[in-house]
């Protein structure tokens, strides 16, 4: 009995394979042809913006009664420079054993690049801070209190005074800046049309006034390329692509900082006709445009 169950489960199994049959293979559709041409290729211009990560110089911490004491052994001098003996190491220069003003040795001298004026909250006590940045200076001043860093920084002011002179020496020769700091005011200015000779044109943005936070959102051709950029005392600059013939620059006041209105200096290079520098002062929202002309 146990030798007839396999071949009767065999025989079963071979009628139902018989009976289902064994699948065919399908085949792959192949697509019809089309007549439809491809889309045409769009051209994307990428715009540089401006740096946003724009280093912020070293913020020394005073005590505001130095400061105040400084200020006022000083003040009636008004922070004249005065003759200061030479390293002794160095040549000696005319007249002998002294530095000399500037125009003097304008090859040697040092150069003031930036020296302007920046917010500081009201919490901090502190006025404002004074800034500068210098090249080729060993030694810098502001109201006879030597500053740490001559190459770059901010300075804490605590007193009533806003009339600063910033003095820069090196062995040699010796410059000095003077700033009288005012909160920002509307110079009834807007920008202007100009023509360059390049279609690549350079733009440098800052705050030409007191630094408290302005920003600008700029088009280009109504493309945004700049947004919300906040202005620095110190220039920044970025290129940007024109095209043949006329282009059309808006300058758009994002935001007013703490002392309304918004001022930008713009400084624009290869330009041929009109004004290189420019000054534009505007409200929140408030819109300035003009032509840029390249070949």
């Amino acid at each position: 009995m146990k030798k007839l169950i396999l071949p009767a489960f065999a025989l079963v199994t071979s009628l139902l394979l018989a009976a289902c049959g064994s699948p065919e293979p399908t085949a792959t559709p192949i697509p019809e042809p089309s007549n439809t041409p491809p889309p045409p290729a769009t051209v994307v211009i990428d715009y540089p913006t401006f740096p946003t990560n724009t280093p912020t110089p070293p913020i020394p911490t005073l005590d505001p009664v130095v400061v105040t004491a400084v200020y006022a052994t000083v003040q009636a001098a008004n922070a004249t420079a005065t003759s200061i003996p030479a390293v002794p190491t160095q040549a000696p220069v005319s007249p002998p054993g002294e530095r000399v003003n500037a125009t003097q040795a304008p090859n040697q001298a040092p150069v003031i690049r930036y020296f302007f004026a920046s917010y500081a909250p009201p919490e901090t006590k502190i006025r404002y801070y004074l800034n500068w940045a210098t090249e080729n200076a060993n030694r810098v001043e502001i109201y006879g209190h030597v500053m740490d860093n001559p190459q770059a920084g901010s300075w804490p002011v605590y007193d009533d005074s806003n009339h600063w002179v910033l003095w820069a020496a090196n062995d040699v020769a010796w410059v000095e800046s003077q700033l009288d700091v005012t909160n920002d005011f509307d110079t009834g200015t807007r920008l202007s049309d100009i023509t360059v000779n390049s279609q690549t044109v350079s733009v440098c943005a800052r705050d030409p006034q007191f630094v408290d936070g302005d920003k600008i959102t700029a088009r280009l051709n109504g493309t945004e390329v700049v947004s919300q950029y906040e202005l620095s005392g110190v220039q920044v600059c970025a290129n940007f692509p024109l095209a043949p013939g006329a282009n059309t620059l808006e300058i758009i006041a994002a935001s007013e900082g703490h002392t309304p209105p918004m001022v930008a200096e713009l400084t624009f290079s290869n330009v041929v006709s009109g004004l290189s520098r420019q000054v534009a002062s505007l409200k929140v929202n408030e819109i300035s445009p003009m032509t840029i002309t390249a070949p």
